[in-house]
């Protein structure tokens, strides 16, 4: 049985999460649009809108851009939230472009196909037209080159960051939103020294793993870009008072302050592993539940810490499923660096489990798994407290997922969950 991260889907060069990134209420702003609709003549299907800056500047004075790619769907739907929204808290100079996606296929995955992701039927690609509106803009506009800046979430994050890495890319700036990482298939990222970028994930975020945007920093800090990382709670979506959070990153974007260092959330943040050696969060679940995924599939799971039953500690966690498919998972996932093995440990015990599995997954830097063994324990129907251990090989992992999965029904303890890794 193969199964993948709790909200993980597996980005391969041309795989991405098709999903309403927001849950924003995008109707919430009743003023009457200003932006005016266009569309490139040489690209079919082409159509993007041109949203006037607040403040209208003195003849020859030039003014900033701000390039939306929505993710989601990448429709016009999203027109209010951006211009009401994104654009509200963007400098007074800066004008905004919403560009929408093109449908090439009914069954289209890629919802911003790019030269490295293509899509049956497409005509052109994403770099292709997003450099085209730029053009188009600034012939009508003046607009000052160096304070361009493109801003994509979601599934839009992999179109836009071809163009970020380009050595002739259109933009020196950029904020990307709970996006996948795509890595390797941006090939060298040298021309990124010296861009801006904010980041902007949530270490709750069961689509896009808070793992991404981690690579997204060390990758493009390395290669001399100044990156900023800001994070929020809820999970995949603009939550958790999305417009100050926009507004501060908007504000750093297109100003010159240094950037900030990370403040990685979580007490296993970047990898670190505790005071005893243990990388992953609160694997004795003292404090609850916390640093966990939970996926309650069938909507017939109860998870919680709980002190009756404990191995040791004050706490132990019990899961429990009633009735049958489809399956539940309880999740953590873990960064890795430069590590040759790691070693899982925990204690368990059941009663009454039908078909439950305790599963680590090892992935590299293409999300794809590097191990087909991946069964820590095929948990027993009934069982008093057992500990279990299992290396093995992580040499070129990235991260690891550990996975607690019930098909069936039953009630699951554990307790001392523990992951350490070797150099």
């Amino acid at each position: 049985m193969r199964v993948f991260p709790s909200g993980v889907v597996s980005f391969g060069a041309a795989v991405l999460v098709t999903i309403l990134a927001s849950a924003f209420d995008l109707r919430a702003q009743e003023s009457a649009s200003r932006a005016v609709e266009h569309a490139v003549p040489t690209l079919p299907q082409s159509c993007y809108f041109v949203i006037p800056a607040r403040e209208k500047l003195p003849e020859g004075k030039a003014y900033s851009l701000l390039v939306v790619l929505p993710g989601g769907t990448g429709t016009r739907d999203f027109l209010p939230f951006v211009e009401n929204g994104i654009l509200g808290e963007a400098p007074a100079d800066c004008v905004g472009v919403l560009v929408t996606a093109v449908k090439w296929q009914e069954d289209q995955r890629i919802v911003w196909p790019t030269a490295a992701s293509k899509v049956a039927g497409m005509q052109y690609t994403t770099e292709d037209y997003v450099r085209a509106v730029v053009a188009a803009v600034e012939k009508e506009l003046p607009i000052d080159p160096k304070r361009r800046a493109v801003l994509a979430w979601s599934s839009s994050g992999p179109g836009v960051y071809p163009l970020l890495v380009a050595k002739d890319g259109p933009f020196s700036h950029a904020y990307v939103a709970m996006s996948i990482w795509p890595g390797k298939v941006l090939g060298d990222l040298a021309a990124v020294k010296g861009r801006r970028i904010q980041l902007d994930q949530s270490p709750d975020d069961k689509v896009t793993q808070f793992s991404h945007a981690q690579k997204a920093y060390e990758a493009l800090t390395k290669a001399g870009a100044l990156v900023q990382v800001a994070s929020y709670t809820g999970g995949h979506g603009w939550l958790d008072a999305p417009l100050p959070r926009l507004r501060k990153g908007l504000e750093w974007l297109f100003g010159d302050k240094p950037a900030q260092a990370p403040k990685w959330p979580g007490a296993a943040a970047k990898g670190k592993p505790a005071k005893d050696g243990n990388l992953l969060a609160n694997g004795d679940f003292e404090q609850g539940v916390e640093g966990w995924n939970l996926l309650d599939n069938s909507k017939r799971l109860k998870v919680e810490a709980t002190k009756d039953g404990r191995k040791g500690g004050k706490q132990a966690l019990h899961v429990q499923k009633t009735g049958g498919p489809p399956l539940d998972l309880v999740t953590q996932e873990v960064p890795l660096d430069g590590v040759s093995s790691i070693e899982v440990q925990l204690w368990c015990k059941s009663a009454g489990c039908k078909n439950a599995w305790i599963k680590v997954w090892l992935y590299g830097d293409d999300d794809k798994p590097l191990r087909e063994d991946v069964d820590l324990l095929r948990v027993p129907a009934d069982g008093d407290w057992q500990q279990v251990q299992k290396s093995w090989d992580a040499t070129g992992a990235t991260r690891a997922v550990v996975q607690i999965i019930l098909v069936m029904g039953g009630d699951l303890w554990l307790d001392d969950v523990v992951v350490k890794a070797s150099k």
